[in-house]
């Protein structure tokens, strides 16, 4: 459950064709580890954990509590936050889930532990990146910001995890082809 580290297809590097090294080159050697350290914490920390306290439906119901009052389409900044906070105690919890089923295949509870995870960082990094955009633009409706900031936010946003598992939240530029920004209006 919700470890520090990215989700399905979130750790590799690609061969020549992504641009890469070869499997036989350092990425190879550094994807290897990664899964030899996911393998680790699958049977440590899941499997073979047997502490836990918090159950997985557990969890996923404050996850979804939390999320469903902090990050709809009307957001305010100290929200967001607590909320982030909420989901990084959520992952520190998760690291104690409590499985019934040991077993290695098959096992629905140990890929709902996973999902949850998942889920869990997710979360944080919608929470996180929506509290550090002071603007509001189509869904995302800040009611402590309620302008739209070209100048600063015209941009995608991309969440990447430091190796202390916090995120570092960049942006790349819009390409405008057709139609550029217009004002929306929601509920007033």
């Amino acid at each position: 459950g919700g470890g520090g580290g990215g989700g399905p297809g979130g750790g590799g590097g690609g061969g020549p064709a992504a641009g890469g090294k070869s499997q036989s080159g350092s990425v190879g050697a550094s994807v290897g580890a990664q899964v030899r350290d996911e393998e680790r914490r699958l049977q440590e920390d899941l499997l073979g954990a047997t502490d836990g306290t918090d159950r997985i439906a557990t969890l996923r119901d404050e996850m979804q509590t939390t999320m469903e009052e902090s990050a709809g389409i009307y957001r305010v900044g100290v929200t967001l936050d607590s909320a982030a906070e909420t989901m990084c105690h959520l992952r520190q919890r998760a690291r104690r889930l409590k499985l019934d089923d040991r077993s290695r295949t098959f096992n629905t509870e140990l890929v709902s532990a996973l999902e949850l995870g998942y889920m869990l960082d997710l979360a944080e990094v919608i929470l996180r990146s929506a509290a550090q955009r002071t603007e509001s633009r189509g869904a995302h409706q800040r009611t402590d910001y309620p302008d739209r900031d070209d100048e600063r936010f015209l941009a995608h946003s991309l969440v990447h995890r430091r190796a202390d598992g916090s995120a570092r939240i960049e942006y790349l530029p819009v390409t405008i082809t057709k139609w550029p920004p217009g004002d929306r209006v929601y509920g007033r």
